[in-house]
């Protein structure tokens, strides 16, 4: 793409078709070519002689049958296809290097296989050690290069952890072989040109404490390949610091403060491959920041404060990895990577993009791995992404997203651990659960409600409240049931209300038998009326809860409910969500409080059942303990069901908070 020309890309893109539109269009077309071709890409034909078969939307060949797997059974672990080619070229290797370029081993780490030799210099103070031609001498307190260091055979010397606050490069004039030298966490603050070419390869100058370099520090004839200068303090760099390094093809910058820089600061540089600048305060990216640096493979930008990218700041024909992460991108424009025609891997996870143009992605044809995992935009249009025919993996935050990309073999994340993108329930032993316990609870709720009801109106007065309790509780569950029958389409407050109103009547019910069976001879008020006020609050309660989420509140967000398929709100996929805590004080805070209170008052009524055993044969204290015995069962059940509610998710909360 020329820049300050509009492309025909752009041009064929100002007359859109809806997307709605141009669904329609795809659908009356047929299946796509793009999953004609086998699972591994080698674009075979059948072996039985027919037509091309090809595959509809969102499925994909094996690579030796006539079969079409779904998108989410590719790579899941498990053989799909009967040549089990959907488990084949899995691995993410341009993933894999967005964590490989955030660490660097530690130079002299290549010979550790090697024993450690005696120095053939030998100061009682200072004592290095050596391997091979390696000379270590890492946190020795030293403050200047001791005369007595042997000059002959050293390929690397690793002077980490002394302190060397103004430092003259030219002292190591006299180590004629030196190829790498090693000054990390040395307290460095100035350091003074060097006058003569040497022989050093890399140069690690990294957690030093350097606000720039000096103009033309390094001479003509310097073959340095490597410069580490990350975890300094740098916050500008003149068009005089890196020239005569036409040999350089690693620069290290990441950890500083570089807010700008100018094209020719780094053109100079005509054989870098590697560019690292991550973690430094760059805002914004425009022509003339970076230079078309024809042999730059890698750049890394990750973990600054950028905001916008402009058409044509990114001019780099042999570019394949480009790391954007944790920025403060909102908008990906058209042809922002229009120049980028070699990049392979792109990385805008942990940024803020709400919104991609049609084109946004044009020009990267050849691009293998998308990452734009946590972000907050909503949907994707297909279209953006229509044009990646090379995508192998992406990868987004919300599984619902992998709609936009049917066409891509390996679409993460595969589901939320209960729907996928093509079905609520995705796991069928799931499936059948579900089933079961909606058969369950509505039968078994609809036969306690018959019974309690033929029951209640032949029983005392005595039992009426207990009895009235239990019809709610019963009413409460029979929700559940409802809701697990219908969860295609659950209506989430009832979802909600239920949850929260059995909790609050089994400890109603509870303390009803505490004072019952603890105080058998108390004369209990029993007012219908009060005892229907107490249910209408216990009711108002769990209503409110579950419909303060549907607020207009910002708090909550628009997805408090909607998060998942099943409108869930316990969040154990994404724990922190918007309105979290208000999750966490439902499903652990109210219920555990519930839960101990239920608990303790059992043990209570347990131990005056026991004490009572011998002392009294009351006929209305034994019918009183044996409605106890009898709803601990119940209580008992329900404990059951709500103890791993709580414990998954403290521990979703747990291991988010570890991994953060």
């Amino acid at each position: 793409m020329q820049c300050g020309f509009k492309t025909s890309s752009t041009l064929r893109r100002a007359l859109v078709l809806p997307e709605t539109e141009y669904e329609r269009i795809l659908e009356q077309s047929g299946p796509t070519n793009r999953n004609a071709v086998s699972v591994d890409g080698a674009g075979s034909f059948p072996p039985y002689g027919t037509m091309a078969f090809r595959c509809e939307d969102g499925f994909f060949r094996c690579n030796n049958t006539l079969q079409c797997i779904e998108q989410s059974k590719n790579c899941n672990g498990f053989p799909d296809c009967d040549d089990g080619s959907d488990e084949l070229e899995c691995d993410d290797d341009v993933g894999r290097n967005y964590y490989d370029h955030y660490f660097r081993k530690r130079p002299a780490a290549i010979n550790d296989q090697l024993p450690y030799t005696t120095c053939s210099w030998n100061d009682a103070n200072n004592t290095c050690k050596c391997r091979g031609t390696d000379v270590l001498c890492e946190y020795k307190g030293l403050t200047s290069l001791p005369s007595v260091l042997t000059s002959e055979n050293v390929t690397l010397l690793d002077l980490t952890g002394n302190v060397f606050i103004e430092l003259n490069m030219n002292v190591f004039q006299r180590f004629p072989k030196l190829s790498t030298l090693v000054l990390r966490h040395c307290s460095i603050e100035r350091i003074e040109p060097v006058k003569l070419a040497n022989s050093i390869d890399a140069l690690h100058l990294d957690q030093n404490g350097l606000t720039t370099l000096p103009d033309n520090f390094f001479p003509p004839g310097t073959l340095l390949r490597i410069l580490v200068l990350s975890g300094n303090r740098i916050n500008r760099l003149g068009r005089k610091n890196f020239v005569n390094l036409e040999f350089l093809e690693e620069l290290d910058l990441k950890d500083n403060q570089i807010d700008s820089l100018t094209d020719d600061v780094l053109v100079p540089l005509t054989n870098l491959r590697i560019l690292y600048l991550n973690n430094n305060r760059l805002r914004k990216l425009v022509p003339g920041m970076i230079p078309q640096l024809v042999t730059l493979q890698t750049l890394s930008l990750a973990k600054n404060q950028i905001e916008t990218i402009e058409v044509c700041a990114l001019d780099l024909p042999s570019l394949e990895h480009l790391y954007l992460s944790e920025n403060l991108l909102t908008v990906i424009r058209n042809d922002t990577f229009g120049n980028l025609t070699n990049l392979v891997g792109l990385f805008l996870n942990s940024n803020k993009l709400t919104h991609f143009e049609l084109d946004a992605f044009s020009g990267i044809a050849k691009l293998a791995t998308l990452n734009l995992q946590g972000n907050k935009f909503d949907r994707i249009d297909r279209r953006v992404l229509d044009n990646l025919t090379n995508l192998h993996h992406i990868h987004f935050t919300e599984f619902h997203h992998c709609k936009a990309a049917l066409h891509v073999r390996v679409c993460e994340p595969k589901g939320d651990g209960i729907s996928s993108n093509r079905h609520l329930l995705d796991n069928p032993v799931l499936r059948a659960s579900v089933w079961i316990m909606a058969a369950v609870g509505i039968v078994g709720n609809l036969l306690v409600l018959f019974g309690r009801y033929m029951v209640g109106s032949r029983s005392s007065q005595a039992h009426a409240e207990h009895s009235l309790y239990l019809r709610h509780l019963a009413a409460s569950d029979l929700l559940m049931g409802v809701y697990l029958g219908i969860i295609a389409t659950a209506d989430i407050i009832f979802r909600t209300l239920s949850c929260q109103s059995s909790t609050l009547l089994l400890t109603l019910v509870t303390w009803d038998r505490l004072v019952s069976v603890t105080r058998p001879l108390y004369q209990r008020s029993s007012s219908k009326t009060r005892v229907i006020l107490r249910l209408a609050l216990l009711w108002g309660i769990a209503t409110a809860a579950a419909v303060a989420p549907l607020s207009a509140t910002e708090y909550f967000g628009p997805h408090f409910y909607g998060s998942n398929g099943v409108c869930l709100s316990v969040h154990i996929h994404d724990p922190y969500a918007m309105g979290w805590e208000y999750s966490a004080g439902l499903f652990i805070l109210v219920n555990t409080v519930s839960l101990l209170f239920i608990g303790i008052s059992y043990l209570r009524m347990l131990q005056a059942i026991r004490v009572s055993r011998n002392e009294t044969r009351n006929t209305l204290n034994c019918r009183e303990k044996v409605v106890a015995r009898r709803f601990a069962i119940i209580v008992a059940t329900d404990c059951v069901c709500w103890m791993p509610v709580i414990v998954v998710k403290l521990v979703a909360l747990a291991g988010k908070w570890h991994r953060v």
